[in-house]
């Protein structure tokens, strides 16, 4: 999977991986860069809450805390950043633990079903022309994905696509990777039939012929506005009907399953 950093953050201060009142104890290293999942909740800002989202935006002044929750055991509370980065803290915020909780009674990972939770999009608020689509058989069963043209796994995917039938694919061209994609990007979103040329380049390297006077740049700037606000930090990144998210080039039997169980929305 191709990837891009949309964000830098927790940088300016010390971030140290200590187990708090629970007990745990992760190791983490510190990150000076972020890129991570999205979906947008409501925050909780009332008493330690409120004041644990305003000391953290003090000491990690590039970061935004979009909400804080009590965790059901111990002095722990659960950060997530405008990024959907998840961390955690105590009351006092005096240590910020990253890495995963695992409830030892079953062995759920708790950070990474929580994970999930927030790269989960309500699929019917996608603005979709934006996108171009194609549509394949019954073209029953709908994705939408984000796509660079300079994206090797997304040629990779596109092959795997060439054989599912009875779907619509909704296609984001975003440019990543480079100047070079934007102008590739540009180029695609110009021709006739965006869908058909998108799949000759992706396919079988054939050069785009764009139209005449035609200037795809703003709708260039919105798809990458909003994989930015999706979170999205590498392609090719794939939203199911139901809302559910998968990133890089799925094999076949892979994204067929996935297809089949997230196809209702």
């Amino acid at each position: 999977m191709a990837k891009t950093t949309w964000f830098k953050s927790l940088t300016g201060a010390a971030i140290v991986a200590l187990g708090l009142a629970t007990g745990l104890s992760i190791n983490a290293q510190a990150k000076s860069e972020v890129v991570s999942i999205s979906a947008i909740q409501s925050p909780n800002t009332n008493g330690a809450e409120a004041s644990i989202k305003k000391t953290f935006e003090l000491k990690f002044e590039k970061s935004q805390v979009k909400q804080v929750t009590k965790m059901p055991f111990g002095d722990l509370y659960e950060i997530v950043l405008d990024t959907n980065e998840i961390v955690y803290t105590n009351a006092a915020t005096e240590f910020i633990m990253i890495g995963q909780i695992i409830d030892s009674t079953d062995m759920r990972n708790l950070t990474s079903a929580r994970a999930d939770e927030l790269a989960t999009i309500d699929f019917k608020s996608l603005p979709l022309k934006q996108a171009f689509t194609l549509v394949k058989g019954s073209g029953s069963r709908h994705i939408a994905i984000f796509e660079d043209p300079n994206c090797g796994y997304c040629k990779v995917f596109r092959k795997t696509l060439e054989n599912v039938d009875n779907i619509t694919i909704h296609t984001f061209a975003i440019d990543i990777l480079g100047s070079n994609s934007t102008e590739k990007a540009r180029a695609l979103l110009c021709t006739a039939d965006p869908a058909h040329a998108w799949d000759e380049w992706m396919l079988h390297n054939k050069t785009p012929t764009p139209k005449a006077g035609c200037d795809s740049t703003e709708r260039l700037e919105k798809n990458r506005a909003l994989a930015m606000k999706l979170g999205i930090s590498g392609t090719p990144t794939i939203f199911f009907q139901n809302g559910k998210r998968a990133p890089g080039a799925l094999p076949a039997n892979e994204f067929n399953a996935l297809l089949q169980k997230n196809s209702q929305p």
